[in-house]
């Protein structure tokens, strides 16, 4: 199949191509070789309930072993801003090229911290304390008070930036969203609103009671500082730098800023305390995707008991979509209930295999079918077609036709 160059905008905005990096993790094999390696060997001594945190667990590991190269020198220069890693004996400047380093040379030494985080959560999944980190009691303590504190508590200092480089045009777009359960909507919006206006940043932001939806534009500078900001709080300590993807842009991409609180960070229509993104389907990474969308196609119609679904928009789905998938003609997300509930027999006993822009309508919309009980199995692609662009460009065997603006209507 030939790839698209699938645009972003993946949940709330159509932008530019998302700038993201690509974790190409050498003990991945896409042959179809049986031999165990060390971390399928790592995942098959797991029990059920810590297996479905080690995609989690490997991603946190990743972030922090790359956190750890960063220079603690203070910024002198407006380059200096931006963030430097030492490894190896080599100098990174650019965050792609530090991801591609460290998958490369560094997969044992995450996986060994994988190994650590999956056995502190584990630890921590007895404790009376909420906690969805590697986190200590004080750290655990401050989730369940950050509510009551000051707004200005959680806002960058920004005494050694000037004016201009927070409103430099010359910027980038910043797109993400999180699952989490907030238990103050309303103090999150206020901060972000806050926050936003002090960086001088545009765009969208969702925010409910399940968590965070947002589309930004800015500086550099500003989306740096938001970044840092952001994975700062308690509430997203879950987050990593990948899940914001970028691309090009700035401020001047959106005519204002617009923050509020819904009852849905993407609006399906259906209450998320009876369908909860805490019941999501199987995640596959874009190689398990990528596998079982090539057993998919290369099967004989009698044998296909497997459904490949595009949870997408009909105009985005007309513009590019895998080949054989089942694209419903729908106008908006909220209509997909709808569509799933005319369609149970269709879905009877099958394995679906889903896929969306950037993955967050498959959170919510995997629920929902799942929540039907008639499938096999369900599995989602997670980070989208974003994130399998970035595993799998244009020269490979799976075609995927150019693929347009996507909103998360």
């Amino acid at each position: 199949m030939s790839l698209s160059s699938c645009c972003n905008g993946a949940e709330i905005f159509s932008c530019h191509e998302m700038d993201s990096c690509d974790l190409d993790f050498p003990d991945i094999d896409l042959n179809g070789s049986a031999a165990p390696t060390p971390e399928s060997t790592l995942k098959a001594g797991l029990d059920v309930n810590t297996r479905k945190k080690y995609m989690y667990a490997k991603k946190k590991a990743f972030a922090l072993f790359v956190k750890e190269l960063q220079t603690s020198t203070s910024p002198h220069t407006y380059q200096d801003i931006f963030i430097k890693w030492k490894c190896c004996g080599q100098d990174f400047r650019d965050l792609r090229t530090i991801h591609k380093h460290v998958a490369a040379q560094h997969a044992t030494e995450v996986l060994h911290q994988t190994q650590k985080i999956l056995e502190e959560l584990v630890i921590a999944a007895t404790s009376s304390l909420p906690c969805t980190d590697h986190l200590d009691i004080t750290d655990a303590s401050t989730e369940l008070c950050w509510s009551s504190q000051k707004i200005s508590d959680w806002l960058p200092d920004l005494k050694c930036y000037k004016i201009e480089d927070l409103k430099s045009e010359q910027g980038e777009v910043l797109l993400y969203y999180c699952y989490c359960d907030v238990c103050d909507p309303q103090w999150i919006c206020d901060w972000q609103r806050t926050l936003c206006n002090l960086l001088h940043l545009t765009g969208k932001i969702r925010i409910a009671s399940e968590g965070i939806n947002g589309t930004v534009g800015g500086s550099k500078v500003s989306t740096k500082l938001y970044i840092d900001t952001m994975l700062s709080h308690p509430l997203f300590k879950q987050m990593c730098l990948e899940d914001f993807k970028r691309s090009d842009g700035g401020a001047h991409c959106f005519p204002d800023l617009r923050v509020g609180v819904f009852h849905e960070i993407v609006p399906m229509g259906v209450d998320p305390q009876k369908v909860s993104y805490k019941e999501t389907a199987t995640h596959l990474t874009p190689e398990e995707f990528h596998e079982r969308v090539e057993q998919y196609l290369s099967a004989s119609q009698e044998e296909k008991d497997t459904i490949l679904l595009d949870c997408r928009n009909f105009y985005e789905s007309r513009i590019g979509q895998f080949q054989n998938c089942l694209a419903p003609d729908i106008r908006k997300f909220s209509y997909f209930p709808n569509y799933v509930d005319q369609n149970l027999e269709f879905f009877k006993d099958k394995t679906v295999l889903m896929y969306c822009t950037g993955g967050i309508r498959c959170e919510r919309g995997s629920a929902y079918l799942r929540s039907k009980a008639v499938c096999k199995e369900i599995y989602q692609l997670k980070g989208g077609i974003h994130k399998y662009l970035d595993q799998f460009p244009s020269d490979l065997p799976i075609k995927l036709d150019p693929v347009a603006g996507s909103t998360n209507e």
